[in-house]
């Protein structure tokens, strides 16, 4: 007969069962939807690193060049509503991503049909190719807030609450990683103005594979969700239909706008990464009267993507972690005042907007370092910002948090690139001041973990209901077999 102490061993083993479970393939989701961010940043700065060879080439202006740039900030801002409806609907995030793979698609087929119909001989090449061209460029500038806004929805709906924050950091960086490849191979491959319709060809290949490990497979959710959270949000927008309309999206936004906690943190991120993308924009321009050559510029702004990415992935590593979870707030003051003193050190080195000799050394490697090193503490801050936004404004869907976020961003950025245009020094200057804020706003934020908290409650509150539901199925089975073994000791005490 087994003993109390046997039948309450089995009883713990089988209630060892997680309340919330992962699924392998949510590796795949993320992979693709990481090649498709990937791609859409390509596309995007397909022309600005070699824009010299692109005027050749097409024959145009540098301000066509800048215009087929620009176009991602202009069709972002009147895009990104749009997507969050979308988003916020039943398998928004699979329509979102199928829609975002399909254009981009069509972006890129775009770009190479001038190449198909005419000879770049041809007298007409250029009037024939730039509606096409532009074509291209308002399609991927579209894709924009599909590649940008579902960023925290993604990981919360299929990431457990301890991969959440390295899941968005990837998710957020790879849009990072098209860039800085695009400084570095777009030169490589158009070595010559003619070589223009080859780096076309190649995007629209990447393109193409994209999209057809889309379509093959991406599939809207898990099969059970990992998390209080991606449970409660695969479940009500089923239950109701009128929860993703319109008037629903804008009661949101504005419930957003009106908490202090939401408002001050995302007016710092949208401020600090609007201003700090179009500063590094400028490498080329405030390095110049350094005596640095574009290139050189290029490796820079390569160099301080790739530092963001790895701080990125340092730092949501970091966060992830039991210990860290609850200090999202330090994190990101850390980091952005690591970004601070780093900018400053590179104003040292470069002539200013007060000074016309710089004060430090100008170097390589200092000028390397600094922008490294700002590239490494901004990137930092990044996922954590889009994390403590979803964490503030929880129940709400992370799509409206990470929304609002790069509304702010693309803003901040376009109204930069306007003031740009002769005015490096002052540019350089203002994102001094845009980080300093960004400190001050930070610090009189109200860091929140409603998200973790409410999943940590329900997820001991399941496994909870497990243990008494399994005590209730088990407790008939234990009954019977005690009762076969009292006859069975009857029955042997009988025959002795």
């Amino acid at each position: 007969m087994p003993s109390d102490t046997d039948e309450t061993t089995i009883l713990v083993e089988r209630s060892s069962t997680p309340a919330y479970v992962v699924y392998p393939h949510r590796f795949y989701v993320l992979f693709v939807f990481s090649f498709l961010t990937f791609n859409q940043c390509t596309i995007w700065l397909t022309f600005s690193p070699i824009a010299r060879k692109t005027e050749i080439f097409y024959n145009v202006t540098e301000s066509t060049v800048d215009l087929l740039l620009n176009w991602g900030n202009m069709v972002f801002i009147p895009c990104l509503p749009l997507t969050s409806i979308l988003l916020d609907r039943p398998n928004g995030l699979r329509y979102c991503v199928i829609i975002l793979a399909i254009t981009g698609f069509l972006a890129t087929l775009s770009r190479i049909l001038p190449s198909l119909i005419v000879s770049s001989s041809n007298l007409n090449f250029t009037s024939i190719s730039l509606p096409f061209i532009h074509a291209g460029q308002i399609l991927n500038a579209a894709c924009g807030p599909l590649v940008m806004a579902p960023v925290s929805q993604l990981s919360s709906i299929w990431f457990a609450p301890h991969e959440r924050t390295r899941a968005t950091t990837i998710a957020v960086f790879a849009n990072y990683l098209g860039a800085a490849g695009g400084f570095i191979i777009n030169p490589l491959v158009v070595a010559s103005p003619e070589h223009v319709p080859r780096l076309l060809y190649i995007h629209f290949g990447l393109a193409f594979v994209a999209c057809v490990l889309t379509l093959l497979y991406f599939p809207a959710h898990p099969p059970t969700p990992p998390s209080a959270a991606a449970e409660l949000f695969m479940t009500i927008p089923a239950d109701n239909e009128n929860s993703s309309n319109s008037r629903t999206f804008f009661k949101d936004i504005w419930k957003c706008l009106t908490t202090p906690a939401f408002l001050l943190l995302s007016t710092a991120g949208g401020l600090l990464y609007g201003a700090f993308g179009a500063w590094t924009s400028l490498y080329d321009v405030l390095l110049e009267p350094e005596n640095y050559t574009e290139q050189q510029a290029g490796w820079f702004g390569f160099a301080s993507l790739m530092a963001a990415i790895a701080g990125g992935l340092f730092l949501g590593y970091l966060a992830d972690m039991r210990r860290f979870q609850h200090s999202l707030k330090i994190l990101t003051l850390i980091s952005i005042v690591g970004c601070l003193l780093a900018i400053i050190w590179f104003e040292l080195c470069v002539r200013s907007l007060f000074y016309d000799r710089h004060i430090l050394s100008s170097t390589p490697f200092t000028i390397g370092l600094s922008t490294a090193l700002a590239g490494l503490f901004s990137g930092a801050a990044s996922p954590l910002i889009y994390e403590a936004l979803a964490e503030i404004m929880y129940p709400l869907p992370e799509s409206i948090s990470a929304s609002i976020l790069v509304e702010w961003i693309n803003t901040v950025g376009l109204i930069f690139l306007f003031v740009a245009p002769n005015r490096a020094k002052l540019v350089n200057f203002l994102v001094l001041v845009v980080v300093v804020v960004s400190i001050i706003l930070v610090l009189f934020t109200r860091f929140t973990y409603k998200r973790r908290d409410e999943d940590e409650r329900k997820r001991i509150e399941k496994e909870q209901k497990q243990i008494i539901n399994q005590n209730v199925l088990n407790q008939p089975a234990i009954g019977i077999i005690n009762e076969e073994e009292e006859e069975q000791q009857k029955h042997y005490g009988t025959f002795n």
